[in-house]
């Protein structure tokens, strides 16, 4: 694993508990596929174009004004700093700032659009998507017959990323699992599940086994903090989030019922054409 991972890695294990804060086992992170998150002949990046420019989201943002405390949040001194989880169609970036709560801040009052170009410019290091390094070194392999965790370039391999948020003890998982199983099959389609509610890990991995439906899921302990930081508090499960391997939100399911042909006409809208272009690269010599 290079330097600069492992130094992210203790930088994330020292802040508070939060989902930038959930400690990681760099042995599960495995070998960090390469990565270029540097393009100096790409536009500059703006607040117009900020949203389209997920590969170039930093994965730490600072506040330039001070944030008023909210009603479930800690105020924010000016020079706080957080991790983004994305960016939203309104000028919106979100961030959590551990113990502070997760905060929905315009972009015009944080220097993300400075890091982004920093970023573009080769100037500030990121070393991998921003979801996927969140995520990957934290899931569970359902396709084990014993637990382990998923190798992290397993997550990198994904273009995109659907994020499910249910309880396996809903009476309706069941249903569920076997409406998003084909979708999951998808070219290019990376699944993880958010487990709700507290269930053993070795438990959920069985389930989802004898489901046929064994995708990748965090780790008990962690899915309430990842799911804060993801979905707003109170959300009708299940809830589904389309999302690139930068967490730009492309679909995200409205109420309890998944409309399954409506979320499998946003993947093959987003990434249908990306895995295409990705097989006709792999039969070039």
């Amino acid at each position: 694993m290079n330097a600069s991972l492992l130094a992210l890695l203790f930088l994330l294990m020292g802040l508070p508990t939060s989902v930038q804060a959930q400690p990681i086992d760099p042995s599960a992170a495995g070998t960090l596929p390469a990565y270029q998150s540097e393009d100096r002949a790409a536009a500059e990046v703006s607040a117009t174009n900020l949203l389209a420019s997920d590969r170039f989201w930093p994965y730490q943002v600072g506040v330039t004004h001070a944030i008023p405390a909210g009603e479930k949040n800690k105020a924010l001194e000016a020079d706080a700093v957080g991790v983004l989880i994305r960016v939203e169609a309104d000028d919106i970036a979100r961030i959590d700032f551990g113990r502070d709560g997760v905060h929905r801040i315009p972009v015009a009052k944080t220097d993300l659009v400075e890091r982004a170009n920093r970023v573009r410019r080769g100037e500030l290091e990121k070393i991998a998507p921003n979801f996927v390094l969140a995520i990957g070194p934290r899931l569970v392999n359902a396709a084990s017959a014993t637990m382990q965790p998923l190798p992290f370039p397993d997550v990198a391999a994904g273009l995109g990323m659907l994020s499910v948020f249910a309880d396996p003890d809903a009476k309706d998982f069941s249903a569920l699992a076997m409406s998003l199983a084909p979708l999951s099959e998808r070219d290019g389609l990376f699944t993880i599940l958010f487990p709700q509610g507290q269930h053993p890990d070795a438990g959920v991995r069985d389930q989802l086994r004898a489901l046929k439906w064994p995708v990748p899921f965090v780790y008990d302990h962690l899915s309430e903090a990842y799911t804060k930081s993801l979905i707003e508090p109170g959300a009708a499960l299940p809830v589904v989030l389309l999302q690139t391997r930068d967490g730009r939100l492309l679909y995200q399911s409205r109420g309890e019922a998944i409309d399954v042909a409506e979320l499998g006409a946003a993947i093959d809208r987003s990434f249908a054409p990306v895995s295409a272009e990705a097989a006709e690269k792999a039969k070039q010599p």
